[in-house]
């Protein structure tokens, strides 16, 4: 679809009150297509406009675009026309549909916003790079990639830091990452969003678990997740299998690096991919696991467990943002011989798995509706634009 799952799940609960123009990035042909058939998807939209991608840097592009140590997704030095034209087309885009507010999904997307069309704006950077960064930093003890997160952190920071000059709020998916944003930028106006889920699309069905399936969730190529799957495959799994020899550890997701593809090889372990629907590898879980060390923001895997009633095993970090309580919707585990048992007791003890999982489903339904979430969004935009009108709020 265009654009991300979050953007589209708030964007929904907003249309029933303002006319809303989607100006977004598509992943694939085929997606698109697959969106636009859809006739319930496009009464959230007025009209939608598909962002040309970046064309093929130059040799010099590339050369200004790392003396300036941009991150990855600038354009202003590597593709510098490109980064223009489009910075033009959204300015004209707003002027055609008479636009009040702009809304943007990610830091990534900020740089095409000219604060010289005088409309109000706010972003929604959903985690801090920044956060994520000093996190990775921290871990990372090879000194070649130490280098290279050290000036993906550096170049984070600036651009975080420079938010609340542009934006009239900044918005975050939990108050870790809020945190974060105000100890760069004090003054900024933030607000945390939390993730939301719809429990009707991700919901549970008896009797199809398997026993001694173990489940991992996500976009595989992304460094946190990748750090996850290699470390439940290569120091938790193990000792499972040592107890529960038919045991199988299935990681999916799309963008698989390499080193994960790898894990394929080690007994019990399947990787696979990009999937068209995760629903069917969580409902058939005996137990979802989140063995995450790294990274910031509310884990969505975690939610989609939960409202499909399954027993999750998370790391402590794991639930950062989502004010969950071990033994009760939860199981928490640091070390790899903890996380094995536990793993191994809720897969042995079906009442118990019964139980995590009615208490997880409660908590999203009561704490985690985009439509709540749509609610809080509305009442800060309402807010931007009275306050960017010189309304009182």
């Amino acid at each position: 679809m265009p654009g991300s799952p979050r953007l589209f799940s708030l964007t929904r609960e907003l249309s029933g009150h303002h006319e809303i123009v989607l100006a977004a990035f598509s992943p694939s042909e085929d997606r698109y297509r697959q969106f636009m058939s859809d006739p319930e998807n496009l009464k959230v939209y007025k009209k939608i406009e598909i962002l040309p991608s970046p064309p093929r840097h130059t040799w010099w592009g590339q050369q200004w675009h790392r003396a300036h140590l941009a991150a990855h997704f600038e354009t202003r030095y590597r593709c510098p026309a490109y980064y223009r034209a489009l910075r033009e087309r959204i300015k004209a885009l707003c002027v055609q549909e008479h636009v009040e507010m702009i809304y943007v999904d990610l830091l990534d997307m900020a740089q095409y916003v000219d604060p010289e069309t005088h409309i109000p704006a706010i972003v929604d950077i959903t985690d801090s790079m920044t956060l994520l960064g000093s996190r990775m930093l921290r871990a990372e003890r090879n000194l070649r990639k130490k280098l290279s997160v050290y000036l993906m952190f550096m170049r984070a920071r600036s651009l975080e830091q420079s938010l609340g000059k542009q934006f009239r709020l900044i918005i975050t998916n939990s108050e870790v990452d809020e945190a974060a944003i105000k100890g760069l930028s004090p003054s900024a106006n933030t607000l945390t969003v939390t993730n939301g889920i719809d429990t009707r699309f991700f919901s549970a069905e008896e009797g199809v678990s398997e026993s001694g399936k173990i489940v991992f969730t996500g976009v595989m190529g992304y460094p946190p997740n990748e750090d996850a799957a290699i470390y439940f495959s290569q120091e938790i799994f193990p000792l499972i299998r040592a107890e529960h020899p038919s045991a199988q550890f299935w990681i999916v997701g799309s963008g698989p690096s390499q080193r994960v593809k790898d894990l394929a090889c080690s007994p019990g372990v399947h990787v696979t991919g990009e999937v068209e629907d995760i629903r069917p590898y969580v409902r058939s879980a005996a137990v979802v696991v989140c063995p995450l060390r790294l990274g910031s923001g509310v884990k969505n895997k975690i939610l989609v467990a939960m409202a499909m009633q399954k027993p999750v095993v998370a790391t402590s970090l794991s639930i950062e943002g989502l004010d969950l309580f071990d033994n009760k919707e939860v199981l928490l585990a640091d070390s790899p011989s903890m996380f094995a048992e536990k793993v191994l007791y809720v897969m042995a003890n079906n009442d118990e798995a019964s139980r995590l999982g009615r208490n997880g489903l409660k908590r999203v339904q009561e704490h985690h509706s985009w439509a709540a979430m749509g609610m809080a969004l509305e009442t800060a935009m309402q807010s931007a634009l009275a306050e960017a009108n010189g309304s009182p709020r």
